[in-house]
């Protein structure tokens, strides 16, 4: 059955409109849209196209940018009303966001006043494409432009058992010790040809960085026997939606979940519980490029 992405939003996106100023309890709100919390962020970004944290966060510049300009209240204020920490972090935010300080936008008393401070920022193009109301941007980034081939295939991936080393610490860092180690003892087995998986354990929204959970693995056979430090675990295999692409740098790892998330989204197709991973199928320790598959579980 085909899932309606968008339509299961609907409840989230209504729910954020009116909470997006209190604490947040991500696996409630991705209970409102009958997803699991682990795949919820991906999902979110792909309908949105913007990550959850960035849709609350320009709520919340929206909000204290309507309350300065109506009620000229001292920017600190209005930096603690709406969750930052101080009015240097509301004026950070708030310049990268709308090109204007929120000090300059407080002393604007009228319309004309309003215009002439608007004609060059972003938040004037905003205006001028929408009226009197400040309404969502696109969100600005630095990230390299990428052009793929972009082919999903679904893959069924049989059952087996995985020699692995557990990296605690945020995503796609302190991986180079555990690949050595790993490799290291997969080389005295003679398996250091064989199948390896990155799997992700946790969402990165809900989980503190230093406690993002990665496990570096080698496919073995069930009565392969470890080394200390070495763990073995049951991979469970079944279905996965799969995208292969060359890797030529370490920015382009989240661009590709994010476009084998789109496609999953624009498919239908909807999302299991097993984690996620990436498969290699060559990798190059000179020039960290690498040819790998992006799997995410389907039912």
């Amino acid at each position: 059955m085909r899932v309606d992405y968008q339509k299961r939003l609907v409840p989230v996106i209504r729910y954020l409109e009116q909470h997006f100023n209190e604490p947040l309890n991500l696996p409630e709100v991705a209970a409102l849209a009958h997803l699991s919390a682990y795949h919820f962020h991906r999902t979110f970004k792909a309908v949105q196209g913007e990550t959850l944290a960035d849709f609350i966060r320009r709520l919340r510049l929206e909000a204290a940018a309507d309350d300065l300009f109506k009620f000229k209240q001292p920017v600190l204020n209005i930096a603690l009303k709406y969750g930052f920490s101080s009015s240097q972090s509301l004026a950070k935010a708030f310049k990268q966001h709308y090109g204007v300080t929120p000090s300059a936008f407080r002393l604007c008393s009228n319309h004309q006043q309003f215009a002439e401070l608007t004609r060059s920022s972003k938040i004037g193009h905003v205006l001028r494409k929408t009226g009197n109301a400040i309404k969502p941007v696109a969100a600005y980034t630095n990230s390299e432009s990428i052009t793929w081939s972009i082919t999903v295939n679904t893959q069924h991936f049989t059952a087996s058992k995985l020699a692995y080393i557990r990296v605690n610490g945020p995503y796609g860092k302190g991986y180079e010790e555990a690949s050595q180690r790993l490799y290291q003892w997969a080389g005295i087995k003679g398996l250091a040809n064989n199948t390896c998986i990155f799997i992700y354990h946790d969402n990165p929204e809900i989980t503190p960085d230093e406690k993002c959970r990665t496990d570096i693995c080698l496919m073995v056979p069930s009565d392969t026997q470890t080394a200390e430090g070495i763990e073995l675990q049951d991979f469970p295999g079944g279905q996965y939606a799969v995208m292969r692409q060359t890797i030529t740098d370490v920015s382009q790892y989240p661009r590709a979940w994010d476009e084998l998330m789109s496609k999953l989204i624009e498919s239908g197709i909807e999302s299991d519980e097993r984690p996620c991973f990436e498969l290699y199928h060559s990798f190059d320790p000179q020039t960290n490029h690498a040819d790998v598959s992006f799997c995410t579980a389907i039912k």
